[in-house]
C-alpha cells in the first residue's frame, strides 16, 4: 500500500475486487453503508476507487465488515492479510491526507492569484460556513439536548435517491466537464439543503456565485461573461432567473447559461438549480395561450442538464434515519411526530407555521392571504408594509374590519406573524437592511416559502375582487411589480384594471366590445401611434446596439399596425442583416403572401441557417407543403434541440396527413416524451385507427396518469357529472396542458343552453387562463355560432366589470 493518490485509491479498488472475487460481493454495499454511516452508492464509489473517503473511521468500518466476512469464509491469505490490516490503512490514509494538504495549499495559492487577475465572481467554497445566507431553511428548536451538547447549525444530513444525481454532477465537474442539475420539489422538501451538501464535496479552490443584485436576472446577465472555471452557479429558485416579466429577459439568461455550459474554454462549471413543480411545468411544459415564451429555458433545463423530482415524503434507508435520530434530537422529534412521512417539512417548522395561521385573528389571516395572492400574482418577494395593509383591507368584509381594526392593528398583526415558530421564522419575516444601502421609506416583509407555495396551490383558481387589484397597483413600489400585477389581472380578463398600468408594450386587449371578440381597429391604431412616440422619446443616440435592435423591432411592428408596410419592410431587412430573431421570417412571410415562394424560401433558409427557430419552422411548413418531408424532419430535430417541442407535433400531423402512420406515431411519441402530453390523444387515435386497441388502451391509462384527462372528463360530462368534468379539466391544467379545458368549453358553449359553458369560462378566466377562453372565442363564427359569441361577450364583460367575490377560505 503506497501513499500516492493512485496507490491509495488503487488499493481501495483492490479491496473491492477481493470482495467480488473471493466473497461474492458480500457484504453488500448497503450492509457496509450501515457500518460506515453513509450511503450505499458512496461505499460503492470507494470500492471502485473513484472517491476518497473523508473520514478514516468510515474506511476502517468497511474494512472490518469485509474482514469479518473473509474470516467466515476462512480466507487468511497473504493478500487478505495485507488488505485487511488496520495499521497499514491508518498509515496510508495519513500519508494521503498530507499529500492532499500540500496539493490543496499550492492549488489555492494558484487559484487566488488567477482569481485576483481575472476578478472572478463569487466566494471560495472553503469560506462558506453559513448555510442560511444561501437560503437553506432554519430547523426547529427541539428543546434542550439531553446530552447537553451544542447542536450543529443544521440537522444531521441523511442522503436520499436524489443525492446520487448531485454526486454524479459534482464528480463530472471535478473531472473537467461542466454540468447542470435541477432538483424539482415542493417547499421544505430539502432541495436547497441537498445542494448545500454538494458544495461541501467540492475542493476548496472552487468558487460559488449567487447572482441576486440588483435583481436575479439582471445580476445573472451582468456576471455570466465573467464566470471562470471551477465555479458553482447557485440558481436556487430558478424561476427568479427564467420566469421574468419580460420573457425575453429570462430567455437571454437561459441562453447565456446554455452557452456557459457548452463552452469548453470556460469550464468546468457546476450549475445547481432548484424549482417548484409549478414553475418547472411553466418553463418546460407545452406552451399555450399567446405562444412559446420559454424555448431557451426549456432547452437549458431538459436538454443541457439533468433533473430529478423530490417527493414530499421522506424516503431513505431506515437504518440511517434511526442513526441520525439517535444523535440529533431535532431528527428524533421529526421522526416521532411528522405526519405522512413529511420529515423535512416538520424540521422546517411547517406544522408550527400552519398552527399559527389556523389560530390567527381575522386581520392577520387576511394579511397572510394578501401576501399569498401578491406573490402568486407576480409581486417580488419583498412586500412593503403599506401594500400588505391595503390589500389585507380589501380581503375582509366590512363587518370584520369594523370589529377588529383597532388602533395599532397592523403593528400587532405584523408582530404576531413575524414572531418565530418553534425556533424557525414566522409566516412573515422582516427584511433587514444591508450595511451600506439606503434605508427604505417603510419596512418590507418576506412570506414563508412554504406558505407561498401553499397559496399558489390552494388559491390558484381564485381571482381577487377589484378593490384588491386597485390597492395592489397603487401601493406596489416598483414599476416591474406594478406591471407584473397588471399582467396577472390581464391574464384573468381584467382588461380595464390592467389598462391603468400596462402601456403600448402590453399584451393586446382580450375582448373589445366594439368588435365582438377582436381588438378594435381604432384602439390598435392609437396604441401603435403611442408606441412610436415612446420609442422616439426613449431611444437615445448612445443606446447600446442590442437595445437599439429591440427598439427597431417594436418600431417595425407599430408601422405595420399603421399600414406603413414599406417603411416596416425596410426595418425588417435591416434587422435581418443584424440576425435579429424573427426578422427573416417576417420578410419571408411577406414574399409568401405575395405568391413568391422561391424568395420566401430563401429568406426562411437565411434565418434558419442563423439559428432562428421561427424561421426554421416556417421553412419546415414550406418543405412539408412541397412534400419534402425528409428535409423537414431534419429541420424539425434542430428546432426541438433549441427548445421548440411543438415542432414534433406539427411534423407528426403532416406525416398523418400523407398517410405515414409509422412516422406519425414516432413524432407524436417524441412530442409526448418532450412534455406535450396533449399529443397523447393523437397518439392514441393513430393506434386505434390501425386496430391496435391494446396499445391504445395502455396509452390511455398512461395519459390519464400524466394529466391528459380528456377521456374520463368527457365520460363524466356525458353522464351529467359536470362538477367531476370541471375538476378533471383543471387537473390537466395543473399538469401543464389545457387541451381538455378547451375541449370541454367548446362542447358546452355549443349547447342550446350555454349556462354551464359560461360558468366554466369564468372559472378558467379567474384561474388565469383568459387567453384560452379568448382563443376559443375566435374560433366561433358570427354566422354559425351567434349564441356562443354572445355567451363569450357576457363572460368577458362580467370578468372585467364585476370581478370575483371573496373566497370561502
Amino acid at each position: 500500500m503506497t501513499g500516492s493518490e493512485s496507490g491509495f485509491l488503487n488499493t481501495l479498488r483492490a479491496l473491492g475486487t477481493f470482495r467480488r472475487e473471493h466473497l461474492g460481493n458480500r457484504p453488500s454495499d448497503r450492509a457496509l453503508s450501515r457500518l460506515a454511516g453513509t450511503s450505499a452508492s458512496t461505499v460503492g464509489d470507494w470500492l471502485r476507487g473513484t472517491r476518497f473517503p473523508q473520514r478514516l473511521e468510515q474506511v476502517l468500518a468497511v474494512v472490518e465488515g469485509i474482514r469479518s466476512e473473509a474470516d467466515r469464509h476462512g480466507l487468511p491469505t497473504a493478500t487478505a492479510t495485507s488488505l485487511l490490516d488496520d495499521s497499514r490503512w491508518r498509515a496510508a490514509y495519513d500519508q494521503e491526507l498530507e499529500r492532499r494538504t500540500q496539493n490543496t495549499r499550492a492549488a489555492v495559492e494558484r487559484a487566488q492569484a488567477l482569481s485576483a487577475q481575472r476578478g472572478d465572481l463569487g466566494w471560495p467554497v472553503r469560506n462558506l460556513d453559513d448555510p442560511f445566507t444561501m437560503d437553506v431553511h432554519h430547523a426547529i428548536d427541539a428543546g434542550e439536548d439531553p446530552n447537553d451538547t451544542a447542536l450543529p447549525l443544521l440537522p444531521t444530513y441523511i442522503e436520499r435517491d436524489h443525492d446520487a444525481l448531485l454526486h454524479r454532477a459534482a464528480r463530472q465537474a471535478e473531472e473537467g466537464r461542466s454540468a447542470l442539475t435541477t432538483l424539482i420539489g415542493g417547499s421544505s422538501t430539502g432541495k436547497t439543503r441537498a445542494c448545500w451538501e454538494t458544495l461541501q464535496r467540492l475542493p476548496g479552490t472552487w468558487r460559488l456565485w449567487h447572482p441576486i443584485d440588483p435583481s436575479y436576472p439582471e445580476a445573472a446577465l451582468d456576471g455570466l461573461p465573467r464566470v471562470g472555471p471551477r465555479t458553482v452557479v447557485w440558481l436556487n429558485e430558478v424561476q427568479h432567473y427564467l420566469l421574468t416579466m419580460d420573457p425575453t429577459l429570462g430567455e437571454r439568461v437561459a441562453a447565456g447559461l446554455r452557452e456557459l455550459l457548452r463552452s469548453p474554454d470556460r469550464g468546468p462549471v457546476l450549475l445547481l438549480a432548484t424549482a417548484h413543480p409549478e414553475d418547472w411545468n411553466r418553463l418546460t411544459g407545452a406552451p399555450h395561450g399567446t405562444g412559446d415564451n420559454h424555448p431557451q429555458a426549456r432547452a437549458l433545463l431538459t436538454r443541457a442538464g439533468s433533473f430529478t423530482r423530490i417527493p414530499d415524503t421522506f424516503i431513505c434507508d431506515p437504518q440511517h434515519l434511526l442513526q441520525a435520530a439517535q444523535s440529533d434530537p431535532r431528527i428524533a422529534e421529526a421522526h416521532a411526530h411528522a405526519k405522512g412521512g413529511r420529515l423535512t417539512q416538520y424540521l422546517a417548522g411547517v406544522p408550527a407555521l400552519l398552527e399559527r395561521i389556523d389560530t390567527a385573528p381575522p386581520l392577520a389571516a387576511a394579511t397572510i392571504c394578501a401576501a399569498m395572492d401578491l406573490r402568486r400574482l407576480g409581486h417580488s418577494p419583498a412586500l412593503p408594509t403599506a401594500l400588505l395593509e391595503a390589500t389585507a383591507h380589501a380581503l375582509v368584509t366590512d363587518e370584520q374590519w369594523n370589529q377588529h381594526a383597532h388602533t395599532g392593528w397592523l403593528k400587532n398583526t405584523l408582530t404576531y406573524l413575524s414572531t418565530s415558530c418553534k425556533g424557525v421564522p414566522g409566516p412573515l419575516t422582516l427584511i433587514r437592511q444591508r450595511p451600506g444601502t439606503s434605508p427604505p421609506d417603510q419596512e418590507h416583509y418576506r412570506l414563508s416559502d412554504y406558505l407561498e407555495e401553499l397559496g399558489r396551490y390552494t388559491r390558484r383558481r381564485y381571482c381577487p375582487a377589484p378593490q384588491f387589484w386597485t390597492a395592489a397597483l397603487q401601493y406596489a413600489l416598483s414599476r416591474d411589480d406594478r406591471r407584473a400585477l397588471a399582467r396577472a389581472a390581464h391574464d384573468r380578463g381584467r382588461v380595464g384594471i390592467a389598462a391603468s398600468i400596462l402601456d403600448e408594450y402590453s399584451l393586446p386587449g382580450l375582448f373589445d366590445r366594439s368588435s365582438d371578440y377582436a381588438l378594435g381597429e381604432e384602439a390598435r391604431t392609437a396604441r401603435a401611434e403611442a408606441a412610436l412616440i415612446r420609442i422616439t422619446k426613449e431611444r437615445a443616440p448612445d443606446t447600446p446596439r442590442v437595445l437599439d435592435l429591440f427598439f427597431k423591432e417594436k418600431e417595425a411592428r407599430s408601422l405595420q399596425e399603421l399600414g406603413e408596410q414599406e417603411r416596416a419592410d425596410a426595418i425588417w431587412e435591416e434587422l435581418a442583416e443584424a440576425r435579429f430573431p424573427g426578422a427573416c421570417m417576417r420578410i419571408g412571410d411577406r414574399h409568401k403572401e405575395a405568391g413568391r415562394r422561391t424568395e420566401a424560401e430563401q429568406w426562411y433558409r437565411k434565418g434558419a441557417d442563423s439559428g432562428d427557430p421561427e424561421a426554421m419552422q416556417a421553412l419546415v411548413f414550406l418543405l412539408a407543403e412541397d412534400g419534402l418531408l425528409e428535409e423537414a424532419t431534419e429541420w424539425t430535430e434542430r428546432i426541438a434541440d433549441v427548445g421548440d417541442i411543438y415542432a414534433y407535433s406539427r411534423l407528426a400531423y403532416r406525416f398523418e396527413e400523407v398517410g405515414d402512420a409509422s412516422r406519425a406515431k414516432e413524432y407524436f411519441r417524441k412530442a409526448v416524451d418532450a412534455g406535450l402530453i396533449d399529443c397523447y390523444t393523437d397518439l392514441i387515435r393513430v393506434h386505434w385507427n390501425e386496430g391496435d386497441q391494446d396499445t391504445a388502451q395502455r396509452l390511455y391509462n398512461e395519459a390519464v396518469q400524466s394529466g391528459e384527462t380528456s377521456g374520463p372528463m368527457m365520460k363524466a360530462e356525458r353522464a351529467g357529472e359536470h362538477a367531476t368534468a370541471d375538476e378533471l379539466a383543471f387537473t390537466a391544467v395543473d399538469h401543464g396542458t389545457v387541451q381538455p379545458l378547451r375541449q370541454l368549453l367548446w362542447h358546452r358553449l355549443q349547447q342550446p343552453d350555454t349556462t354551464l359553458g359560461e360558468t366554466l369560462a369564468r372559472k378558467a378566466i379567474d384561474a388565469g387562463e383568459a387567453f384560452i377562453v379568448h382563443g376559443l372565442a375566435e374560433l366561433f363564427s358570427p354566422s354559425e355560432h351567434p349564441q356562443s359569441l354572445k355567451a363569450m361577450q357576457r363572460v368577458f364583460e362580467s370578468a372585467d366589470e364585476i370581478g370575483s367575490s371573496h373566497p370561502d377560505a
